[in-house]
């Protein structure tokens, strides 16, 4: 988590979430007030971690290639259902 720390410019904290994905456990938190459908890009922190959620088509993916792209769309669905989108 030390990484992240001075990098985000926001006074809000994030709604938290705890998904599973192929049987482990994850925290990601929405660095966005209120997203909307019409999102293309959103930063979260996963476990602590900030990363960038892309959206390409009607796909989600992480900016950074090293992660799980499943994973990505599995966090909007979260996301999505919490929000009613």
């Amino acid at each position: 988590m030390e990484e992240t720390i001075g990098q985000l410019n926001t006074s809000y904290k994030g709604q938290i979430f705890r998904i599973t994905f192929k049987e482990k456990d994850f925290q990601v938190q929405l660095l966005k007030k209120s997203p909307t459908k019409e999102e293309t890009e959103l930063q979260v922190l996963l476990d602590g971690g900030l990363q960038t959620l892309v959206k390409k088509k009607e796909r989600w993916f992480f900016l950074q290639h090293d992660l799980d792209q499943d994973l990505a769309n599995h966090i909007w669905r979260a996301i999505s259902l919490r929000y009613r989108l």
